[in-house]
Order: structure tokens, then sequence, then C-alpha cells
């Protein structure tokens, strides 16, 4: 269920580079972030440039013929760069990915000690991952090729706000996860925040938003609250 996001270089022939995680949450369409669709300088990103790898425990198991390929981004509204609010996208798909499909939290309900974080993403930060190179000389990001999972410790939205230093506002559209050994990092964007509802099953209750840094001594991770869009 897990979908890696991959955008294409300028050239025809150029190599796609993984740049976001997602989860298909209907056969056509896959939940992600809205600020993955934004470059730093303020460029959006077409669907005409992204396509998807659907279900694959290792990106390198699909072949370029097998991506599929982007019909439209549907990016939140009233999503904001500068504060990263309602930080939350739809991606549709040229094609159906597969009938099997991740549920969401459509409402608020207590949030547990422990979740479970998924995405392919960097496995550092900083100048080493900004400096790594395909054999192609295209971004590599040292991001992991098999997709991987973190177990997180969520954090109450006040402390989370506190750890933040000023550095972005925390409210009920958001989840924070705070201290873990395992963390999730430069292009798990978009990934989903797993917890387990009353009868065990697992639900999408967060997407990765924003954060302090990657597995460093205080680090806060803020998520999306899916359930506060449900209706959207």
């Amino acid at each position: 269920l897990g979908a890696a996001l991959l955008e294409a270089g300028r050239a025809a022939d150029a190599e796609r580079v993984y740049f976001c995680t997602g989860a298909l949450i209907a056969p056509r369409w896959i939940l992600t972030a809205a600020h993955c669709f934004r470059t730093p300088g303020g460029t959006t990103i077409g669907p005409e440039r992204v396509s998807a790898e659907i279900g694959a425990g290792a990106l390198r198991d699909v072949p370029r013929e097998a991506q599929v390929r982007v019909r439209r981004i549907v990016a939140h509204p009233d999503y904001d760069p500068a504060t990263q609010d309602d930080d939350i996208a739809l991606v549709e798909l040229a094609e159906e990915a597969g009938p099997l499909t991740a549920a969401i939290e459509t409402r608020r309900t207590a949030d547990p000690a422990l979740a479970t974080a998924l995405g392919f993403g960097s496995f550092y930060e900083g100048r080493l991952a900004f400096a790594a190179r395909t054999r192609t000389g295209a971004p590599a990001g040292q991001h992991s090729d098999r997709l991987r999972e973190a177990e997180v410790a969520l954090v109450p939205l006040a402390s989370c706000a506190r750890r933040l230093d000023g550095g972005g506002r925390v409210d009920a559209t958001r989840i924070c996860a705070g201290p873990s050994a395992d963390d999730v990092c430069l292009a798990d964007s978009g990934g989903p925040l797993i917890v387990a509802d009353a009868e065990r099953n697992d639900r999408i209750a967060g997407i990765a938003s924003s954060g302090s840094g990657c597995a460093v001594r205080r680090p806060v991770t803020v998520y999306t609250r899916v359930s506060a869009y449900a209706g959207w």
C-alpha cells in the first residue's frame, strides 16, 4: 500500500528521482503532503513530471515502464507553505493501482502512546544527504531502497509546540511524535502515521509534514491529522 512519488528529470530520458512517500487510500488515489509539490523556490511541481511506484517493498523492484502516471494533484486549497497549515494533498493516478487500499481515520480519537511511521526516506540529513548522487549524477538523497517502519512515541501538542522553539504552530489539526531511536527524515514527507483502532485495525492517523531534525536528541515530528480533513 506504500507509494513512492518520483519526479522526472528535465530531459526526456533523465532518471526519475524519489522525493516523497504516500499511501494508496483508493484504487486511483494516493494520500500525501501538499508541501511535496512545492520546491524551496516556490515553484509548483505539476502532474506531468510525477509518477508513482505502488505497493513495492523495494524501489528497484519496479521497472520504469511499471510506474504509474499521475493525472492530477489536488493540494488542500488552504495550504500555506509558510506555516505548513493544511499540509495535505491527494494524487489522482491515471489508472487503478490495485484493489488493496489503506483506511484512514475519519474521526478524532484519543492518541495512543505509540504509532508506526512508514517511508523510503533518507538515512542522513544536511550536507551528506544533499551531496549524494546516483551514477547518472542525479540527487540520491541517501534514501532507503526498501520501505521501512519506525515505532514513534506520540506527545501532547503543548509539549510539541515548546520543542519547536517557535518554529511552527501546533493545533488540533496536527499530531506530534517525540524522541525515538528511529525517526522519519528527508523524503519521508507525506508518509503515513499508522495507529490501531478499537478493533485493532490499522488506520492512517497522520501524514508526515515537518520536524526539528532526524533522530536528534530532542526531535519532534509534526504530522497532519488526517481525521481533521476526512470531510475534504
